[in-house]
C-alpha cells in the first residue's frame, strides 16, 4: 500500500513538471522536422533544376551518338585499310630482300667457283724443276694445255656473268 501511495502521490505532483518536458521535447522534435524539411525541399528544387537544366540537349545528344557512331565505323575501316597497307608493305620488303639474298647467293657461287679455278690452275701448272732432272721433264706439254684452257674459259665465263650482276647491284 505504500508504495501505491507513493507513486499516485509522485505521479501527481510531477504531473505539471513532466507535461512541461514533454512539450519541450516536442518542440525540439518540430525544430527538427522543420529543419529536415527545408533540407528535403532543397534537394527536390535541386533535383526539377538539374532535370530542367537538361531538357533541350536531347537532340544535341542523340546527334552527338550518331556521329560518334559513324566515327567508329569509319575508324575500323581505315584500321582494316592500314592493316593490309602494312602487310603489302611488309610482303614487298621481304621480296626484296629474297631477291637480294638470291643474288648474294649467286655471287658467293661465282666467287667459289672462280676461286676452285684459281685453286686447279695452280694445282694444273708444273712445278718449279731443276734443270739436271730430265725425267720429269720427258712428259709433254700438250697434256697441260688441254686442261689449262678450260679452266680459263670458266674464269672468262665467270667474269663475264659477274660484270652485268654488279652493274645491277649497283643499281
Amino acid at each position: 500500500d505504500r508504495l501505491k501511495g507513493y507513486l499516485h502521490w509522485n505521479i501527481y505532483t510531477q504531473y505539471d513538471k513532466r507535461l512541461t518536458e514533454t512539450f519541450k521535447h516536442l518542440d525540439n522534435l518540430n525544430t527538427d522536422i522543420e529543419r529536415m524539411q527545408k533540407i528535403y525541399n532543397s534537394f527536390v528544387r535541386t533535383r526539377q533544376a538539374a532535370t530542367q537544366s537538361y531538357e533541350g540537349y536531347d537532340n544535341q545528344i542523340r546527334r552527338l551518338r550518331n556521329k560518334t557512331q559513324n566515327a567508329m565505323k569509319q575508324v575500323k575501316v581505315l584500321m582494316a585499310r592500314q592493316g593490309h597497307m602494312l602487310e603489302v608493305m611488309a610482303v614487298n620488303e621481304l621480296v626484296k630482300r629474297r631477291e637480294k639474298l638470291a643474288q648474294e647467293q649467286i655471287k658467293a657461287r661465282f666467287a667459289m667457283a672462280e676461286s676452285y679455278d684459281r685453286a686447279t690452275m695452280e694445282k694444273s701448272k708444273p712445278a718449279p724443276k731443276p734443270e739436271g732432272d730430265k725425267a720429269t721433264s720427258s712428259q709433254p706439254e700438250a697434256s697441260q694445255t688441254p686442261v689449262e684452257k678450260p679452266v680459263q674459259d670458266e674464269v672468262s665465263e665467270t667474269q663475264d656473268k659477274q660484270a652485268p650482276q654488279e652493274e645491277q647491284s649497283g643499281q
